[in-house]
């Protein structure tokens, strides 16, 4: 999947050797982009399920100084926006 050309602003490949959040990110978006084409309960739920692993995984990273607290608060609330969409 070509991420850049989605139009995402946070792309995984920005967040290389900060453990997990590239792979997260990446399989958020996939999950995002199976919910748009098919819009149904199940797929939904995944990618609510993920966003909720996601959300941890960046608040982890937040406390372990790998992500400044601003940084980690705006991409938490973008990747939110999308998982309720």
């Amino acid at each position: 999947m070509d991420l850049i050309n989605n139009g995402y602003k946070y792309v995984p490949d920005d967040f290389k050797g900060i453990l997990g959040l590239p792979n997260e990110l990446n399989a958020f978006y996939e999950l995002y982009e199976t919910y748009k084409k098919e819009n149904t309960q199940y797929n939904r739920f995944a990618l609510k399920k993920h966003w909720e692993d996601l959300f941890f995984t960046i608040k982890h990273r937040e406390v372990e100084g790998f992500l400044n607290p601003v940084d980690a608060y705006e991409i938490r609330s973008y990747l939110e926006v999308l998982a309720n969409d």
